[in-house]
């Protein structure tokens, strides 16, 4: 079987869309246009020149690129040759079988051990790769649809970072789970993820399956012009766009995840957008849950919106819990990760009867709303103190001058024990002012123990892709700082 026979080939999903609607446009960006034939004939060139380099089922090819057009071809053409896909990382080389990094022009060579690295030349193009009709019927697939396909590497917030597989069929399922969001021929996309993370591939990858179209840019005119009305990044890098940018139009919607979203943050959004969803997912499971915010009478209004997952809140004693009770969350559906890669504990707490535990604590509102209040491995307990670290963060960031925040329990032993704050400061801002105004705020609203003990001003802060401070590497960092009691 080839790869053009597998419908749930992801670059066979591209081949579908340049034979259906070949002149739609797949990519813009301010200096190009790509639509889906050429965007098709792009993929393929890329995947002749890495199977003449002996890519194939088996192999593993690890991405180093901040080229959105490349990455995509990357992408579709291991799907196409039945090779497995990940993003290169520090955790790159764990990975089974023959290691391949391909690398763009811009970046540097990568030194992996026992890794081979390739750069994609300006050679591999269709300009000089001959790619004719047959040329796809050349690419042997995947092995199967459950066959091995995309590496995750986890945020890794607690500082044990895990890996996680998919495969194409659950990739493309998941792809096809959002069609609502990327509509074919009307959805014209914006991603404020980077595009060499994963949240930028998961909805790359929906786009490209469902017929939309990626504008790849971040000046709010442009976009404008361009008629974008979707937007998808963290809150943090929204909000980092928005005050860099401040655009003057009004957008349709932005969907943001990764991190913990208050109503205050969302007004501020609803000045640029006329819809803000709050996406409630995992790379283990997909969007499983939405939190709608649209602006009525000056109001923020809110409505819960389920996916086509099933949500629930369990107490510990495993009932499932009422209106406003806290209780640990658990999700299912079709396309589930089945577990992590080589680590069976974590494996054995998080997969369980056919359930995801993400580790979340949450609970129901009245307007139906899913508030995520903490984590189950991220509550500090102080001598019976439970400190939620995204409450105070949340805080320290209605502090003017504060642009990002982190609270982690501090590493050094104290009498009584301690959690500390890094906070990075938006440039210009004073220090001894901003870090007072942090802390009278925080012994305004938090009780005792709950206000962090110690503030360090910091150039930066460990953060994942998606806008969650890297507690662990904080802790690590904050071990060797000076301090001044």
């Amino acid at each position: 079987m080839s790869a053009l026979q597998q419908p749930w080939n992801i670059g066979t999903a591209l081949a579908r869309g340049a034979a259906h609607y070949p002149d739609r446009e797949a990519i813009v960006a301010a200096d190009i246009r790509l639509n889906y034939n050429r965007l098709w004939l792009i993929a393929q060139a890329f995947a002749l020149n890495m199977q003449q380099r002996g890519i194939g089922p088996g192999v593993t090819v690890a991405l180093e690129s901040r080229d959105m057009i490349a990455s995509v071809s990357v992408m579709a053409a291991t799907a196409l040759l039945g090779a497995r896909f990940v993003l290169h990382t520090p955790q790159t080389g764990k990975e089974p079988g023959p290691l391949i990094i391909l690398y763009s022009p811009d970046r540097a060579a990568p030194q992996v051990e026992g890794a081979t690295a390739l750069q994609m030349t300006a050679d591999w193009s269709p300009r000089h790769t001959e790619v004719n009709p047959d040329t796809a019927a050349r690419f042997p697939g995947a092995e199967s649809a459950e066959a091995d396909w995309w590496t995750i590497h986890t945020s890794g917030t607690t500082g044990q970072p895990k890996s996680l597989v998919l495969s194409q069929r659950i990739a493309y399922d998941r792809s096809v789970a959002v069609r609502a969001d990327f509509r074919g021929g009307e959805t014209r996309f914006c991603s404020i993820f980077p595009c060499y993370t994963r949240p930028f591939f998961v909805r790359a990858m929906a786009a490209l399956v469902n017929g939309a179209t990626i504008v790849d840019a971040v000046d709010p005119e442009f976009l404008a012009t361009e008629g974008v009305n979707l937007f998808a990044g963290s809150p943090r890098l929204i909000q980092d766009w928005l005050t860099k940018w401040r655009p003057r139009q009004r957008f349709a919607k932005v969907q943001v995840s990764g991190a913990p979203f208050s109503d205050q943050a969302a007004a501020q959004m609803l000045a640029c957008f006329e819809e803000v969803e709050d996406v409630y997912g995992a790379g283990e499971t997909n969007k499983s849950f939405v939190n709608r915010r649209v602006m009525r009478d000056g109001l923020v209004h809110r409505i819960g919106l389920p996916q086509d997952s099933r949500l629930e809140l369990r107490t510990p004693e495993g009932r499932l819990c009422g209106l406003g009770e806290a209780g640990e969350v658990r999700i299912r559906n079709g396309y589930m990760a089945l577990g992590y890669r080589d680590a069976p504990e974590a494996t054995a707490r998080a997969f369980r009867d056919g359930w995801f535990y993400p580790g979340d604590l949450a609970r129901w509102e009245p307007d139906g709303a899913l508030t995520v209040v903490g984590r189950v491995d991220q509550i500090i307990n102080l001598g019976g103190t439970k400190i939620d670290p995204f409450e105070v963060e949340e805080i320290l960031h209605g502090v003017d001058g504060v642009q990002q925040a982190a609270v982690f329990l501090d590493p050094l032993e104290q009498t009584p024990p301690r959690t500390m704050a890094f906070l990075m400061l938006h440039r210009g801002s004073d220090v001894v002012s901003t870090v007072q105004a942090a802390i009278d705020l925080c012994r305004q609203k938090l009780v005792g123990l709950k206000a962090p003990g110690y503030f360090f001003v910091v150039q930066e802060i460990p953060m994942t892709h998606d806008g969650v401070p890297r507690r662990g590497e904080c802790a690590r960092i904050a071990r060797s700082l000076p301090r001044q009691d």
